[in-house]
């Protein structure tokens, strides 16, 4: 895999390949000493630190347009600002409004089944202070999860 960048975030795993890579994972297990208040990864219980987070969300931070989106989010009553970080009232809508900056920004070039864009969560989920929004995307997606302001959502990238 040497050129690829595998992230692991609890049971979640995400790799940004140049390639195709297979991954087969049985019965995994990673330990960290308990003396131990950093790591390379973060703290000891494995939570990235806040300069990490920072590194993460900076694709999404350093676009001006991006931003721009965000702001209106803002504006609309979705999220709000605390520190540099934007806080969702609905995770489902965050994951949503995720998938289609994703989409409109060219952040991720892996395709699912060669055609549709897939999307690269790290960023939004150390932006918006979330984890998983993976699941709440699909649990969306088969409908097993509403979002009810789904339109309002299209409306800002309009």
């Amino acid at each position: 895999m040497a050129g690829n960048t595998v992230y692991v975030q609890g049971n979640y795993v995400d790799v940004h390949d140049n390639e195709n890579v297979t991954l087969n994972i049985e019965k995994a297990e990673v330990r960290m000493d308990d003396n131990e208040t950093t790591s390379p990864v973060g703290r000891a219980d494995g939570t990235p630190q806040d300069d990490e987070m920072r590194e993460r969300a900076e694709v999404l931070t350093s676009n001006g347009d991006f931003m721009a989106i965000l702001q209106r989010a803002v504006e609309a009553g979705f999220c709000r600002q605390e520190g540099w970080r934007y806080k969702w009232g609905v995770k489902v809508e965050a994951a949503y409004f995720a998938s289609l900056a994703n989409e409109r920004f060219n952040l991720s070039k892996r395709k699912i089944n060669g055609k549709t864009p897939a999307v690269t969560w790290i960023p939004f989920e150390a932006l918006f202070g979330l984890k998983e929004l993976r699941t709440a995307f699909n649990d969306y997606k088969q409908c097993k999860t509403a979002l009810v302001r789904e339109c309002e959502i299209d409306k800002l990238f309009a």
